[in-house]
């Protein structure tokens, strides 16, 4: 089901499997302002709904974000998702290398400096994450 959608981003939810699953409306370049957007809807739709399981897919933003501009963001969803339902993040990698390393690296620094109740993964496939995700 639906549970929010606008020219950025689709939420769907699936309530059997309590997992929420994002995906960008287009592939295009998404600056930083439309990346915390998309985050604070996806933290309300968790929050609302007490999710546990959630699916990042932002394989179509082109855009690479500025390392201050990764930092915000990451750290918005990172304290806006600490206090809710939420137990297990996968998250959908993209080809470019050192994108993902600056992710990667982030997640890091973020993990060491706030105690995160939250299981989180990168994966390169959408079943492997799915399979993961669903595991109990």
């Amino acid at each position: 089901m639906i549970l929010y959608k606008d020219h950025l981003i689709q939420l769907d939810y699936d309530p059997a499997e309590d997992l929420l699953r994002t995906s960008l409306q287009t592939v295009r370049p998404y600056d930083a302002a439309e990346v915390r957007s998309t985050f604070i809807s996806i933290i309300a739709c968790v929050k609302d709904y007490n999710i546990t399981r959630l699916l990042l897919d932002f394989t179509s933003n082109t855009y690479d974000l500025s390392e201050s501009e990764y930092k915000t963001t990451m750290a918005q969803l990172t304290v806006g998702l600490l206090q809710t339902s939420l137990r297990k993040v996968a998250r959908l990698t993209t080809p470019d290398n050192t994108r993902e390393y600056k992710i990667a690296s982030m997640l890091g620094n973020i993990k060491d400096a706030v105690p995160v109740p939250v299981q989180v993964q990168m994966f390169d496939n959408r079943d492997e994450a799915m399979r993961w995700l669903l595991h109990k």
